[in-house]
């Protein structure tokens, strides 16, 4: 019968330990969420026919070397929006 008590009392405190777990991640989720969501710059919402600069990390150029070509290219046009 002791052994029943025990075993009660180590899960009553694993319980305890678990919950006091949970809300500790809680509040960790909604601190990084709140400091996450103050360094987010907002989305700049842009249309056909707005010019912007494409990233060139990813495009093949004429250039000899990687390092000295253009890190953008552009200005192009927005013809049409694609996804999101």
């Amino acid at each position: 019968m002791e052994d029943s008590l025990g075993t009660e009392q180590f899960l009553k405190t694993i319980k305890g330990i678990r919950n006091e777990v949970e809300e500790a991640l809680k509040k960790t989720n909604v601190a990084m969420k709140k400091k996450w969501d103050a360094k987010k710059k907002p989305e700049v919402e842009q249309k056909n026919g707005d010019l912007v600069w494409v990233d060139a990390a990813h495009y093949n150029t004429d250039q000899p070397s990687k390092k000295l070509s253009a890190k953008q290219l552009g200005p192009f046009p927005i013809i049409q929006k694609i996804g999101l």
